[in-house]
């Protein structure tokens, strides 16, 4: 009897987890809806990879030619090639950051405040993270500089670096719009499932336009124990129709079984030296994985079609 009461019980609280998650799901729909309607929809649309194709194939192409021969800092570019690459695997690492600037970047973060696991509440110099580790009684996982590397002027210098503008414009199809960035340490540490989900280090895929492109950067060596970027080849193009409907909760599938529905042979690690680049589609499956020996610096960019006031604050919401 003890047993059954048992069993009861832990349904019982199943069912009213699953019940408030519900209520929370609806609830974060309708405030975007109400508040960013075209977010909502296109998070909605573009999940459905045909449906893409559709809205693409009928939105008129708006590609300005630039003026004047404009030197990039990514020397022997081949936007062709880079294009061909994403379209057909999901990502493109050929990419390669002056010495110079990888210097200034590390420069920046070790002058400036970065904040522990992206919290405004706990702001601290990169020389104190054990100190802020001992008052917090717990190891960080992530410390983001948030939006002040758009302070540093190596950062804008790769913003609006002409060979990364025109990668961006051939690949979106239009004047590529510039969503967002963010330049963080990943530190190694235990971590659990739930954790490793909210710090973006399980697979998923990203849904913030119905076609986007994330510029990635890394600023320190990175070998498979220093927490590399991992990407499943060709998931951009033929993910699976429950995936799809899925969203961005597919990340709540467990990384094994996403691995065996598209092949151990596609996983791309992503593993280079301060200064080693890639270009990738967001709607490849991805993950940066969590660092076992060394930090990890990096940065990240992400050019859209279009422009979603506030984006990130529904992030969340129609998944």
């Amino acid at each position: 009897m003890l047993d059954i009461h048992t069993s009861l019980n832990l349904v019982q609280k199943k069912l009213v987890d699953y019940s408030l998650k519900g209520q929370d799901y609806l609830a974060q729909n309708y405030t975007c809806f109400r508040r960013a309607p075209s977010l909502f929809v296109m998070r909605k649309l573009a999940r459905f990879e045909g449906l893409r194709y559709i809205i693409e194939a009928t939105t008129p192409s708006s590609v300005s030619v630039p003026h004047g021969e404009e030197t990039s800092m990514f020397e022997g570019l081949d936007i062709a090639t880079a294009v061909q690459a994403i379209r057909q695997t999901g990502y493109y690492d050929q990419l390669q950051l002056p010495p110079a600037i990888v210097k200034e970047l590390l420069q920046f973060c070790q002058s400036s405040i970065c904040y522990g696991d992206r919290r405004p509440d706990v702001p601290f110099y990169l020389s104190q993270r054990s100190k802020v580790e001992e008052r917090l009684n717990k190891a960080l996982m992530i410390g983001s500089y948030l939006n002040t590397h758009e302070e540093c002027p190596a950062f804008q210098a790769i913003k609006t670096d002409p060979g990364l503008l025109a990668l961006a414009r051939a690949y979106l199809g239009c004047e590529p719009v510039y969503l967002a960035g963010e330049l963080f340490w990943s530190f190694p540490r235990e971590s659990s499932e739930i954790e490793k989900l909210k710090a973006a280090q399980v697979f998923h895929y990203d849904i913030d336009d119905y076609r986007s492109l994330k510029l990635f950067f890394y600023l320190t060596d990175v070998d498979e124990s220093a927490g590399p970027h991992v990407c499943i080849k060709g998931s951009h193009v033929r993910k699976r129709l429950y995936h799809q409907i899925l969203g961005q909760r597919v990340a709540s599938i467990d990384d094994a079984t996403l691995v065996n529905h598209y092949g151990a042979e596609n996983v791309a690690v992503l593993c280079g030296q301060a200064g080693f680049g890639f270009a990738e589609d967001p709607y490849c499956l991805h993950k940066g994985t969590l660092p076992t020996e060394k930090p990890r610096l990096l940065l990240q960019l992400q050019f859209n079609q279009r422009y979603y006031p506030d984006i990130r604050v529904h992030q969340g919401a129609p998944t």
